[in-house]
């Protein structure tokens, strides 16, 4: 996870040394109006977490050697299946790799939200996407909306930037990614929620239209391992977009302004079981 700089650690640019082998990025201090917990701080929570979960069934699904060449897990004990000839990987390895990518994919609508409540944009909850969040009409995107439009802040701007690797709505027949490879993995996320995403241990060409998509096991550990990449990034981004605004704020606040300080302490499993 060092060499592939998946830690949630800004450390992990400087090379894979073992200091950067932890996670502590979370957000900074800042200043809210309600008279709980801020929800950001549990919101970032839960996002860091699946990250690390996602990221932990990665490596499991990766650790050691190719997963068609590895010992079947005890799960697929007596797991009655057919081999349809056309070299299926069914292993709970494979379903690992899968639930890493829909994880990492899900955290990006995620952080969208968390940019649509913490910025006020006003976008409908159910139907924001990191794709359209930036403008007025999340649906057409023509027009940036002002609250983030010109907005001096860089690591917002990153974020922006960052989610042009994830596909878009088609305009004038194009879709509107740069990154080369984002349609295949918003296809690939449709196939895995949607339709029949089958792995595969060897690589052949495409069968006459018999309802199903194929993707050999070699090529989607690559994929999953972007997805995680662009999430990662993402949380990063996001982070420290946050802590941007926070300062310009403190700067900005009057001096009759009253701030009581809130400390939470670090959170500490209940039990190991889990």
């Amino acid at each position: 996870m060092l060499d592939r700089q998946l830690f949630l650690n800004p450390l992990v640019m400087l090379g894979a040394h073992s200091i950067a082998a932890a996670d502590p990025l979370h957000l900074q201090s800042h200043t809210f109006s309600q008279r709980t917990v801020p929800p950001l701080v549990g919101w970032y929570n839960q996002m860091k977490q699946e990250f690390i979960g996602a990221r932990l069934l990665y490596h499991e699904a990766m650790v050691a050697e190719p997963l068609e060449d590895r010992p079947p897990h005890f799960a697929d004990d007596d797991v009655r299946l057919y081999d349809t000839l056309d070299y299926p990987a069914l292993s709970i390895g494979a379903e690992k790799l899968r639930l890493a990518f829909r994880t990492a994919y899900s955290l990006l609508d995620k952080v969208a939200g968390f940019v649509n409540a913490y910025f006020d944009l006003g976008h409908n909850p159910n139907r924001v996407d990191l794709r359209g969040v930036w403008y007025e009409n999340p649906r057409k995107r023509n027009t940036l909306h002002p609250k983030v439009a010109d907005r001096p802040n860089l690591a917002l701007r990153g974020l922006y930037w960052l989610s042009f690797d994830i596909v878009g709505e088609e305009m004038n027949g194009l879709d509107d990614a740069l990154a080369p490879e984002a349609t295949h993995l918003n296809a690939l996320r449709n196939a895995l929620e949607h339709r029949c995403l089958v792995l595969t241990n060897e690589t052949f060409g495409a069968l006459d239209n018999d309802g199903i998509e194929r993707e050999s096991i070699a090529a989607f550990q690559h994929n999953t391992e972007r997805m995680l990449e662009i999430a990662h990034e993402a949380l990063i981004l996001l982070s420290l977009a946050m802590h941007e605004e926070e300062m310009q704020k403190r700067r900005d606040r009057k001096d009759n302004a009253l701030v009581v300080n809130t400390v939470l302490p670090d959170y500490r499993p209940a039990s190991e079981e889990f």
